[in-house]
């Protein structure tokens, strides 16, 4: 089996090790990490997962916690699979909204040490378990250790759409087959909407004017810090609904990935925010990855990437940056705009 290690966040400067061998390095605290330890593990023996995280800078300037403070999991695979967060599902339609043109764009990774084909077959479920719509590309093959991406639609008559009101949710299953045997199953959640910025009406949400009423909120809660178990999360996000709250941005930082699948449950629109503001390739990287992360939840409707900048706000450099991580937003995510 392919084995991986992902951490949701570490806060931070975090280096792993796994039965003493060194695996991985990331400053961010807010950063997901995917790990590769297949060659490293003691089958049928102890393992030990040693992780050294040095809070002593902060990145930003309100309180951030610190240690393992979101969800670790621990994927198995074959060796043939979707990669980490390797689908990118998004719609297109138009008014009347009655037909839905579904995208589905999916990087598969060969970890084997042989070169293999394989197809994959993509359905489409509804809220109630019934598959509505269905599409699968034609065979692939991939040499070891490589991946490749493969893009196809499906047409989905009368959708549903996902509102504020009425946040339905479909889920995209992705089956990788090698010949007749399935050999992988990937689950993405979806929901199908229209949103627009119009200068004259407005935020527009499948055609209908939509005002924003929303929060700026850190993500650490009183009494548990930065750690906050997964019934909070919605538990304040019903409170804040309570309040005709209908808008959340994360401030400062990419959100845990729970409190991103409430807000699809709840209907909570979602302007979602970079922390580090620059165009180096750890910058530039960090962007991407919340992109490619985030960007199949329908309640995200905007990237931030930055706030408080101080030492480039009103200056051409921070007029350039912003420029430049503007073009990889739209690189990474064409179906969004960016702040």
């Amino acid at each position: 089996r392919h084995i991986t290690l992902r951490f949701d966040g570490i806060f931070r400067d975090a280096r792993v090790w796994v039965n003493g061998f060194y695996v991985g390095h990331e400053p961010s605290g807010y950063a997901t990490q995917v790990y590769d330890i297949t060659d490293y593990l003691n089958y049928g023996g102890e393992n030990l997962i040693c992780v050294r995280a040095d809070a002593t800078l902060e990145e930003g300037w309100f309180y951030e916690g610190a240690g393992i403070y979101r969800h670790v999991w621990l994927d198995k695979t074959e060796p043939v699979h979707v990669a980490p967060f390797g689908t990118f599902v998004y719609s297109r339609l138009e008014a009347p909204y009655d037909t839905a043109m579904l995208m589905v764009e999916t990087t598969v990774e060969n970890s084997g040490l042989t070169s293999a084909g394989y197809t994959l077959r993509h359905t489409l479920v509804d809220a109630d378990g019934q598959a509505v719509a269905r599409c699968e590309t034609s065979p692939n093959s991939l040499l070891p250790k490589t991946t490749g991406t493969t893009k196809v639609g499906m047409t989905v008559s009368h959708p549903k759409l996902w509102s504020t009101d009425t946040p339905y949710l479909y889920i995209v299953r992705t089956e990788v087959y090698q010949g007749e045997q399935l050999v992988d199953t990937y689950l993405t959640t979806t929901g199908i909407r229209h949103i627009a910025f119009d200068p004259d009406r407005g935020f527009l949400l499948n055609g209908q004017p939509v005002k924003l009423k929303g929060v700026n909120m850190h993500q650490d809660h009183a009494g548990v810090g930065a750690g906050i178990p997964d019934a909070l999360q919605i538990y304040r996000l019903k409170q804040l609904k309570k309040f005709g709250c209908n808008a959340y941005r994360s401030s400062h930082n990419p959100m845990t990935p729970e409190m991103l699948d409430a807000c699809d449950r709840e209907g909570i629109l979602v302007l979602e925010e970079n922390r580090l503001t620059g165009i180096n390739q750890e910058h530039l990287g960090l962007l991407r990855r919340m992109i490619e992360r985030d960007r199949n939840h329908p309640c995200v409707i905007l990237w931030s990437v930055g706030n408080e900048e101080w030492g480039i706000e009103g200056k051409v450099t921070g007029e350039r940056i912003a420029a430049t991580m503007r073009e990889y937003c739209h690189r990474f995510d064409p179906t969004r705009p960016m702040t």
